[in-house]
């Protein structure tokens, strides 16, 4: 067990107040006690009590962070950004998994509260009125990313516009019929209305709203689970040549390697792009053109946010990072 305060305190033959000051750097000691002090302390393997520190100074130095999973390169991209930004400024971080789940989501949020974390930076795949409210009773700074959730403050960038502004890339590089493919949007009417998925569901708004404000274009989506079979047949079936606007670079790769796996070829037999520009795909040839969602600024972005309503500072509910159309070799 390590050596408590109260235990320096009797071998320096000082206050337990001194070996405090000592400890935490505060003035009030002479230099000569406070090297003795923390000499003691080293020679002891002195730790100190976080718990009893956090109640004395009213914080608890520790954020807690909600992701949806760390399969996906871009949440393990966002909780790596979190970490570093939160360790700069001396804080711990709790980082847990929901799953999407909402039982899983809700427990977690209660767990942190009773950890007295002091703020908490949350993907929501949970929505709705009821769940607003518990959020706002929980009294602790809540910053979501990713999905949006309305009077709680947010930080992301513009779904809506950087899918708009893809789809005229893609109109640009010469295609006529192109494919929307966004699996999440099939779960919309699932748990009653409670799923949260506003992000996938705001870059489908701006897709169909370019569709539907120009004219000339054949256009589909793709929803379900077995999307690469779909549009396997869509390339074979003829009919022009497709562009297929995948809603995460993770279906943009997995239709990539079904297409080789089929024999099509990128972009000669088809045109594909991602939306979120994760790492990985500086190891993928040919390399697909995507959107950068600049995870690491959006986390950056995101605990700035969340510390200044730790220090009591008024922000903007909504905050908005730069994105960025990056072109590959994919259309």
């Amino acid at each position: 067990m390590s050596i408590t305060t109260k235990e320096i305190a009797k071998i320096c033959n000082v206050s337990r107040g001194t070996v405090d000051r000592a400890l935490n750097g505060r003035a009030g000691i002479s230099s000569v006690t406070r090297e003795r002090i923390q000499a003691v302390a080293r020679e002891y393997h002195y730790r100190p009590h976080l718990i009893a520190s956090s109640l004395s100074r009213g914080k608890s130095m520790s954020i807690g962070v909600v992701l949806f999973d760390l399969k996906n390169r871009y949440f393990s991209q966002l909780s790596n950004t979190i970490s570093l930004a939160a360790r700069e400024k001396g804080y711990f971080t709790y980082i847990a998994v929901s799953e999407k789940d909402y039982e899983s989501e809700m427990h977690i949020l209660q767990n942190l509260a009773s950890r007295r974390v002091d703020g908490i930076l949350l993907l929501p795949a949970i929505q709705g009125r009821d769940y607003i409210r518990f959020l706002k009773s929980l009294e602790i700074p809540i910053v979501t990313t990713g999905n949006h959730l309305p009077g709680i403050h947010h930080v992301s960038i513009n779904d809506f516009d950087a899918a708009f502004e893809s789809v005229a890339h893609i109109s640009h590089c010469g295609y006529r019929r192109i494919c929307f493919i966004c699996p999440p949007l099939r779960k919309k009417g699932a748990l009653k209305g409670k799923l949260n998925i506003t992000s996938q569901d705001l870059r489908a708004r701006g897709v169909r709203y370019f569709i539907d404000t120009n004219r000339g274009y054949q256009f589909e989506m793709l929803l379900q689970k077995d999307y690469a079979d779909k549009a396997v047949a869509m390339v074979r079936q003829g009919g022009g040549k497709i562009a297929f606007f995948c809603s995460s670079d993770v279906y943009a790769l997995e239709l990539l390697k079904r297409f080789r796996e089929e024999g099509i070829s990128v972009p000669r037999d088809a045109g594909l792009m991602g939306f979120d520009n994760l790492d990985i795909l500086a190891y993928i040839t040919p390399r697909i053109t995507t959107v950068s969602t600049s995870v690491e600024t959006q986390g950056r972005k995101a605990m700035e946010v969340l510390f200044k309503l730790i220090a009591g500072e008024t922000v903007p509910n909504v905050c908005y990072v730069p994105y960025e159309i990056c072109p590959g070799e994919t259309l």
